[in-house]
């Protein structure tokens, strides 16, 4: 095989190339768990979320994982001025919905951007708190999980994404065109794979925490 062939040949990540490897464990006490934007907005508002039903269940069995085993829960509230249309502050369709597992030790921060880390304390929380491993979940997976995950991994913590605990919707392309929920969410997942995410299923994170 010519050097060139061999280089052809499969289509590695980025991530691979540089040496990562698939997660066999996580110790609880250097992970945490964001819980990104499951708000109303995405349920009865302007931005529904077809599979935010299933991301809303498997993100509770996530915060049921890490209340078990001491991990802290970061609940992330888009929390939008009064002149935005989306997730207007003091509204219904800004509240977290209720059927989020939600509970007095858990922390709750609310931001004005795409990424949980902008404009937030959340990076010294987690510094104070000996964080090393996020594991995100949340919506929407092409904005407020994407940035999140890029700034996770900027601000030196390995990131794994949930991803049956993380969606989007179907959004009208650039072209004209539009682009299916799935069919957006399985690109952008496979995006952040090659770049700076380790991506599992809510169930195969559930094994690597004992």
């Amino acid at each position: 095989m010519t050097t060139s062939a061999s280089k052809l040949h499969g289509n590695p990540t980025i991530r691979t190339i540089a040496g990562a490897t698939a997660s066999t464990s996580l110790d609880p006490k250097s992970t945490a768990l964001l819980v990104i934007d499951i708000q109303n907005e995405y349920f009865d508002g302007q931005l529904p979320i077809p599979d935010g039903m299933l991301v809303l269940r498997n993100a509770n069995r996530l915060i049921s994982l890490a209340d078990r085993h001491g991990m802290p829960v970061f609940h992330i509230q888009q929390w939008s001025p009064a002149t935005r249309p989306l997730f207007t502050q003091d509204t219904v369709m800004a509240e977290i919905h209720p059927e989020v597992q939600r509970a007095a030790h858990h922390s709750t921060i609310r931001k004005l951007f795409a990424s949980s880390f902008a404009g937030t304390d959340l990076q010294l929380q987690l510094l104070a708190k000996g964080i090393k491993t996020l594991i995100i979940s949340g919506l929407m997976t092409n904005n407020c999980v994407a940035a999140s995950a890029f700034d996770g991994t900027a601000n030196g913590h390995k990131v794994i994404i949930a991803s049956d605990a993380s969606a989007t919707r179907d959004i009208e392309t650039w072209d004209g065109g539009v682009i299916n929920h799935k069919d957006l969410h399985r690109a952008v997942l496979t995006g952040l794979s090659d770049a700076v995410a380790e991506i599992r299923t809510t169930s195969a994170i559930l094994e690597l925490v004992n």
